[in-house]
């Protein structure tokens, strides 16, 4: 993963006093003698510490609301032409908005931020990845961050916990130049982190990424799926409530539930700032296996996730 400003970090110091302006998170590869980034979602953080994502814009109508392990999600969701972002109030209110539009009213009330304490609470997938906009020349926002990749994998699957941190494990994970934000190296991936200790808490985002390059029975049409989860460690039960905000394409919401949070921010492995080709040299092999690339195999249905833990299949 790279994350840093294109026109170069300083030897800043790290500051933790300032608060994150959104960024966003997606791929990268080298296409020819270009740099393509790939946004998958923008990720913001309220004044009183709530988080919001907001997905990319990919084609089709969206689709918000509960989920519920008994209930077809299409049916009971509200939809939208427009894309909304998904919020996780501080006081634990899940809801969707649409900037200067009215929605449908869907809600869920979770746990309230402030009583998590190791807890995953959002996950984002991203069906077809070489489907969301691109951007060639790399990633143009400060903060914005990307994992690199051989070839645009069928699946990327981010997770976003929160976790309690001391001053003393957040600080050495954080990138000089850029407000609260760091990197945790680990075994094949590079995550993010994000210090909340300018919103009161001794606690870190860390956003997880993970990239699937085959799935053997692909959609036939692309799309993203976030979802705020009602997140306990183990498998869910048939009692969970999750919200979720997928594109329509979808029939189904894909939900990624960890059955653990991470339990330790000691870096598995060295990470350093690099140039953007540096980077990309250095980080584009890990998802090609020693035999090389197979050829992708042929769509022969329609495999939506509609077996996920929250939404039983549709029609």
């Amino acid at each position: 993963m790279t994350c840093m400003d294109e026109l170069g970090i300083g030897a800043e110091l790290t500051d933790e006093s300032k608060r994150v302006r959104s960024f966003r998170i997606g791929l990268m590869r080298r296409v020819g003698k270009e740099v393509v980034f790939k946004s998958a979602a923008s990720i913001g953080l309220s004044a009183d510490g709530g988080v919001f994502l907001a997905p990319a814009q990919v084609p089709g109508a969206w689709r918000y609301g509960v989920l519920e392990s008994d209930s077809v999600a299409a049916a009971t969701s509200a939809i939208t032409q427009l894309r909304p972002k998904l919020h996780y109030h501080c006081s634990g209110a899940i809801y969707a908005t649409l900037s200067g539009n009215e929605l449908e009213r869907r809600s869920l009330q979770l746990a309230p931020l402030p009583s998590l304490h190791n807890s995953q609470i959002f996950s984002l997938i991203a069906v077809r990845t070489w489907e969301l906009p691109s951007r060639a020349g790399g990633m143009a926002r400060r903060g914005d961050s990307a994992t690199a990749v051989a070839r645009w994998p069928d699946v990327a699957t981010w997770t976003i916990f929160l976790l309690e941190a001391s001053a003393e494990e957040r600080r050495p994970l954080l990138m000089p130049g850029l407000p609260s934000i760091g990197l945790l190296a680990g075994e094949g991936y590079t995550h993010q982190v994000v210090s909340m200790s300018a919103y009161g808490r001794e606690a870190v985002l860390l956003i997880t990424v993970r990239t699937d390059d085959i799935w053997d029975e692909l959609p036939t049409t692309g799309g993203i799926a976030v979802a705020a989860l009602s997140w306990h460690p183990g498998n869910p039960t048939p009692d969970d409530r999750c919200f979720g905000l997928w594109s329509s394409r979808l029939r189904n919401p894909l939900v990624s539930w960890e059955t653990s949070a991470p339990d330790d921010l000691t870096p598995t492995s060295t990470t350093t700032v690099k140039p953007l080709m540096d980077d990309i040299d250095r980080m584009a092999d890990f998802t090609v296996p020693g035999e090389g690339l197979r050829m992708r195999p042929p769509v022969r249905a329609l495999d939506d996730g509609s077996g996920t833990p929250f939404a039983i299949p549709h029609g």
